[in-house]
């Protein structure tokens, strides 16, 4: 398959549907099967092998973190508007979905007072 920018957006569109590969806080998120089934799933949605497809939204997942640290990184006291860094990448938006995607979960307060 040729891995074009319209290809890659309907790849990231595809993995989104499937939150048992992303979220954490999916109940079914650490049940290997399950992923198996999924990657499967999306590999036939695209008309592809599925290890092509997770080993490119692997490669994708990978310039989007590398995106969004640089973002990050200009982030800063003292910095105005001009100064931080505004990521150009063609889908860096088509992964917003994974913006909180590590803020931890709330917890239980288990100490009686």
């Amino acid at each position: 398959m040729e891995w074009t920018e319209e290809n890659c957006l309907r790849l990231i569109e595809t993995y989104k549907r499937f939150p048992v590969l992303w979220d954490p806080k999916d109940q079914y998120y650490y049940r290997k099967n399950l992923k198996n089934y999924a990657w499967k799933e999306i590999g036939a949605i695209m008309g592809s092998d599925h290890e092509q497809c997770h080993s490119k939204l692997l490669s994708l997942l990978s310039s989007f973190r590398r995106e969004k640290g640089k973002s990050q990184k200009s982030k800063g006291t003292g910095k105005g508007a001009s100064e931080t860094y505004k990521s150009r990448w063609f889908a860096y938006d088509a992964f917003s979905f994974l913006a909180d995607r590590d803020k931890p979960r709330k917890r239980l307060n288990t100490v009686s007072n």
